[in-house]
């Protein structure tokens, strides 16, 4: 069949190569023709230039068409940005900006080709089981991000305090994206203080002459420690990167039009019906809020005022604008460089914050990184509030209840919660979902926070996750995609102290003294006992298991 198909194209190739030569012959006589017999007939003078002399003009000519087109582009212009996150808006200003997007797409494609191919080859070969390849392939991954930005840094952040993710040496080598991410110039950042506090912004701090050197440079700004001058009170002065508008606007319309295109392909060839769209422009929007200093300072004053009587602390702001933010300096060791019997200690009160923040304020902390969580003596301190999420009151409900249904194993209950929070469409089908969801969820929480068992039960049940997810008409709410990454950061910090450590178990008591707020000591009660009833029964099938001398799991 292929042979037939082979002598098939040639014919035709034959054909029509036949065809066109016989045309191009009659073309040539009868112009000859008329250039004979009329005498007015304007005769081709053949080509003064060869193929490859017209081949290398074209060439010029299309390189001066671009630098044309380069010259009047517009160029960077930050004040016709918007001041909050408008997708409509962003793609007006990077419509007339081609180029500079072209430009952009080839950075990241020839920044992060190499690496992708070396992590291939490493797969391939199986070298990623050692801990020398990892640690390389770790390094080489954290200055790559580095040079693409802000927007690929804050995913290695997100990934840096996963223990059950990645391996010890890669995460040593991605912590450093937290901390170490490299300063700007001195000059730079003193222009910035001039436009954003006026031309007396000197007279306001007690600074080192020359040029002092930032405390701290984190993807979006660096931080100095100063005094003020009046009252001598220690500060820190945080000053945004020059030109960070444009070009966090710059990579959030490219990975937009990413998610459009990952959102087409999920919805054509699964039952998936996740909004990646919406997702990113929460992610987004999140992320562009950042930006605005002024709407982080408010964010920090009512979070000072709100988390006071759990214990935590906040620093006091005293200045702020738009790109520049001056608040209290506040000494202290980070979270995850404390002792594990400290970590475990304390990590009690950061889950309890955490929780009070999503269901009781309706607002909370959506950055949680290793980072921005320090311990003054042995109380907890909670820095950067620019990433912020809000979440409505029923939602808060829904969630409350969820979380008990879930810890219950009570999955009948949280296949309604979760048509609630909108995972669901009301008529989605409950025969054909529920059984693998709840044998998913169930293996899930037999497996708890430690890394080994999760590792084991990952394979087991990666193809129900699959289905769950991907073959199932599952969509995630836009908000949750904050309240999830916040859970990861808090639960990878808290892996650092307790490999143990599992944070539905942890948020168990506070769920249900709040769903007892919610729902009432009568149906709180319920819950206790159904828990209570499917508790034994696992007791009951671990003694039939335990005589029958085979091994056991108990949920």
């Amino acid at each position: 069949a292929f042979e037939c198909k082979t002598q098939s194209h040639l014919f035709v190739s034959q054909h029509v190569t036949l065809m066109f030569s016989t045309l191009r012959g009659r073309v040539r006589l009868v112009t000859s023709r008329q250039s004979a017999t009329r005498p007015h007939a304007v005769i081709i003078p053949p080509p003064r230039w060869s193929r490859g002399q017209r081949s290398v003009v074209a060439g010029v000519l299309c390189g001066v068409a671009i630098s044309g087109a380069w010259a009047c582009e517009p160029g960077p212009d930050e004040a016709s940005l918007p001041r909050e996150y408008d997708a409509e808006v962003l793609s007006q200003y990077w419509q007339r900006r081609p180029l500079s997007l072209l430009r952009r797409c080839a950075v990241i494609s020839v920044t992060t080709f190499p690496f992708s191919a070396r992590l291939l080859f490493d797969w391939k070969r199986g070298n990623l089981g050692s801990d020398k390849t990892c640690q390389v392939r770790a390094a080489d991954c954290r200055d790559r991000l580095v040079r693409l930005g802000p927007a690929f840094i804050k995913i290695g952040q997100a990934l840096s305090i996963r223990p059950d993710l990645l391996p010890a040496s890669a995460l040593r080598e991605l912590q450093h994206l937290c901390d170490a991410c490299p300063p700007f110039e001195w000059a730079l950042a003193r222009a910035i203080l001039k436009e954003e506090l006026g031309h007396e912004w000197a007279s306001l701090f007690d600074f080192e002459e020359g040029a002092p050197e930032p405390v701290a440079a984190a993807s979006l700004g660096q931080v100095y420690k100063w005094r003020l001058k009046k009252g001598g009170r220690e500060v820190a002065v945080k000053v945004q990167r020059p030109d960070m508008v444009y070009a966090v606007a710059m990579d959030i319309y490219i990975l937009r039009q990413v998610a459009k295109i990952v959102r087409w392909f999920v919805r054509r060839y699964t039952l998936n019906r996740t909004d990646h769209v919406n997702l990113l422009d929460t992610w987004a929007a999140g992320t562009y809020s950042e930006l605005d200093y002024e709407a982080e300072a408010r964010n920090q004053q009512f979070f000072r005022r709100e988390l006071e009587p759990l214990g935590v602390y906040v620093p006091e702001v005293e200045l702020s604008s738009r790109r520049v933010l001056v608040s209290e300096w506040v000494d202290g060791v980070r979270l995850v460089d404390c002792p594990p019997e400290f970590v475990r200690k304390i990590i009690s009160i950061g889950v309890e914050c955490f929780l009070a923040q999503l269901l009781e304020i309706g607002k909370f902390h959506s950055d949680p990184h290793p980072g921005n969580m320090l311990v003054r003596g042995e109380q907890l301190v909670l820095l950067d509030f620019g990433l912020v999420a809000t979440v409505d009151r029923a939602s808060r409900e829904n969630i409350t209840k969820s979380a008990v249904h879930l810890i219950n194993c009570d999955f009948h209950a949280l296949f309604d919660d979760l048509v609630a929070l909108g995972f669901l469409e009301a008529d989605a089908d409950r025969e054909v979902i529920l059984p693998t969801l709840s044998r998913v969820l169930e293996q899930g929480m037999r497996a708890g926070g430690d890394i080994r068992r999760r590792a084991k039960n990952f394979q087991s049940i990666s193809d129900d996750l699959n289905v769950v997810f991907y073959e199932m008409p599952f969509k995630v709410p836009t908000y949750f995609a904050l309240i999830t990454r916040a859970l990861a950061l808090l639960e990878g910090i808290a892996l650092v102290g307790d490999s143990e450590f599992d944070i539905f178990w942890a948020a168990y008591p506070y769920c249900l003294s709040k769903s007892t707020q919610l729902l009432g000591r009568r149906q709180t009660a319920q819950f206790i006992t159904g828990a209570t009833a499917r508790l034994a029964q696992q007791l009951t099938a671990q003694e039939r298991t335990d005589a029958l001398g085979r091994p056991f799991v108990v949920a």
